[in-house]
């Protein structure tokens, strides 16, 4: 089997056979599964489960096929004259697999739920923390296959590194584009639209959206132009998670991309989160972009031999990685002392 800039041939043999076990168990599962999706703000926005069944027939890894250009024109053929060689249609693949996941495992005492104030369910809130690091791990997981596919592998290969891949160094099939800010009082604004030509340039055509950080958007909101809504193309409404729209596209903001707003105290109420998009300012992308999947979860609810508790233990099989590096693009904070 050949592996060239990022891509796959064979002959058809498959690349792995197995089952997946997938394992439906009861209520939990549900709840888990549901906090999970409400909490992804990458994941939901570029992401695609398209895959997620063939991994739950095939195994742990499936192929994506691609079809080569392969038709060429034989130009004008004389009297007499001979068209050539007949083109035959040839399939590249594109591999992703899964090999993440976590596990979780908790119990809740009789006693204790006895001693707790009625309304407050114990076992309801460690599922909800278990779905909210769930959400958190395979949001990250969405966003260093972002961040490492604008990565070139080698100076100048034009290909990004996958994040799927055996050591997540790999070469990827592409490369998401990177446009980095430059200096003056329009810098912002001209990093937006060399961003959104560079998706005009690939004729995407699905939905797009802008995630900018916390630091970005304050800086955004600092700009006259933002006040004129024509200036940007749309409307600076404020809603919550939403600033409107930028040349068209709508601006969602997630602080876990890009630098954070400076902060001197602790906060020990501010809920788990993650870095894996800090080193970019924003990411432009279409939805379905990224696949994303959570082919597996195993729940299990259980009462310990020795213990007045019930206890639940599960594990939560997923991955991401980039399928249309095309269609993505980030932009990057100026240079250090730039």
């Amino acid at each position: 089997m050949a592996f060239v800039d990022g891509l796959y041939t064979d002959a058809g043999t498959r690349l792995t056979n197995g089952t997946a076990g997938v394992f439906i168990p009861e209520v939990w599962t549900s709840q888990l599964l549901t906090d999970t999706e409400d909490r992804l703000v990458l994941g939901s926005l570029f992401g695609t489960n398209t895959y997620e069944g063939e991994f739950r027939k095939e195994g742990d890894t499936i192929r994506i096929p691609h079809f080569q250009d392969t038709v060429a024109d034989k130009g004008v053929v004389p009297a007499y004259g001979s068209i050539g060689t007949a083109d035959r249609a040839a399939l590249e693949y594109v591999k992703m697999q899964v090999a993440k996941g976590s596990s979780f495992h908790f119990e809740v005492d009789s006693l204790h739920a006895l001693q707790t104030k009625q309304g407050i369910d114990l076992m309801s809130e460690l599922v909800r923390q278990r779905a909210r690091r769930t959400a958190i791990a395979l949001d990250s997981l969405v966003a260093t296959a972002i961040v490492q596919a604008s990565i070139e592998t080698a100076t100048n290969s034009g290909l990004g590194k996958d994040a799927n891949s055996d050591g997540g160094t790999a070469a990827l099939h592409g490369l998401v584009e990177s446009v980095v800010l430059g200096t003056g009082t329009q810098a912002r604004y001209n990093q937006l639209v060399d961003m959104i030509a560079l998706l005009d340039d690939v004729n995407a055509e699905g939905e797009r959206f802008l995630v900018i950080g916390t630091s970005v958007k304050a800086e955004i909101l600092k700009l006259k132009e933002f006040i004129d809504a024509s200036h940007w193309g749309g409307t600076p409404i404020m809603v919550t998670g939403f600033i409107g729209s930028i040349l068209g596209v709508p601006v969602v903001v997630n602080n876990t991309v890009g630098a954070r707003v400076a902060r001197k105290g602790k906060q020990a109420l501010v809920g788990p989160t993650h870095t894996a998009a800090s080193s970019v300012d924003m990411i432009l992308g279409t939805a379905g972009s990224v696949a994303a999947v959570i082919p597996n979860i195993d729940m299990k609810a259980y009462e310990p031999e020795a213990k007045f508790t019930q206890a639940v233990k599960t594990r939560v099989h997923y991955d991401a990685k980039v399928i249309a590096p095309q269609e993505i693009v980030v932009g990057r904070p100026a240079p250090s002392g730039g």
